[in-house]
């Protein structure tokens, strides 16, 4: 068990990291968003984590604070509580970082996801052969857009957290011009860029529940 002078020392250095932290990662994280959106320019699309799972790290140093001035009051705690303290901060600060190491990124080299642990992968986005659009009976999930190989295997990431609009409005292009684009030809870019219409890409594959044939490599 901490003792009281040692518990407001840390969990007011523990404070203190967790409120910089947070300051550091929103602005970059609005800063990332920015600079995506100039991007599309140059042929380079990033999706990243929904804004309101990115903003909601406003609360994060709730936690840490809460536990500085219980301890400024000389409540006592046990071994369990005080491990468990430690470990959920540990969490909130791996979700803070997180936060701008995860996306998926749609360029000329291919489609590119990357996570804190798993590093980057980088897979051809003419590997992609199907999309399949399932549609959620519960209200607590939302819908999936699945991006298949001709082997099965899934494209874009298992985390619903992503945006995966660009990998939509890639496909669109392939449908449009019976071809993948190539993200390093301005011409090519400028015809995404002239599809790109959240309000008239996502409906189109909702409607069509399912395309195949999509594919000009092989995995």
């Amino acid at each position: 068990m901490m003792s009281q002078e040692f518990a407001i020392t840390f969990w007011g250095v523990c404070s203190s990291i967790t409120i910089i932290f947070t300051i550091f990662t929103l602005a970059a994280y609005i800063i990332n968003r920015r600079h995506d959106a100039k991007k599309k320019r140059e042929g380079v699309y990033i999706s990243r984590v929904q804004a309101l799972l990115a903003y909601i790290i406003v609360f994060i140093p709730g936690f840490p604070i809460i536990r500085y001035f219980l301890s400024l009051n000389g409540l006592e705690t046990n071994s369990f509580i005080d491990i468990a303290s430690i470990l959920m901060t540990a969490f909130l600060l791996y979700y803070l970082w997180s936060v701008n190491t995860t996306y998926l990124k749609i360029s000329s080299e291919g489609i590119e996801q990357r996570t804190p642990i798993r590093g980057s992968r980088i897979c051809p986005i003419g590997a992609i052969d199907s999309v399949v659009y399932s549609e959620s009976t519960d209200e607590d999930t939302r819908s999936r857009t699945w991006f298949l190989t001709k082997s099965g295997a899934r494209i874009n990431p298992l985390n619903p957290n992503y945006d995966e609009y660009y990998l939509l409005l890639m496909t669109r292009f392939r449908i449009e011009y019976e071809r993948w684009p190539y993200l390093d030809i301005p011409a090519d870019v400028d015809k995404v860029n002239q599809l790109d219409n959240r309000a008239e890409v996502i409906p189109y594959f909702k409607f069509r529940k399912k395309i195949s044939g999509l594919a000009e490599i092989d995995m």
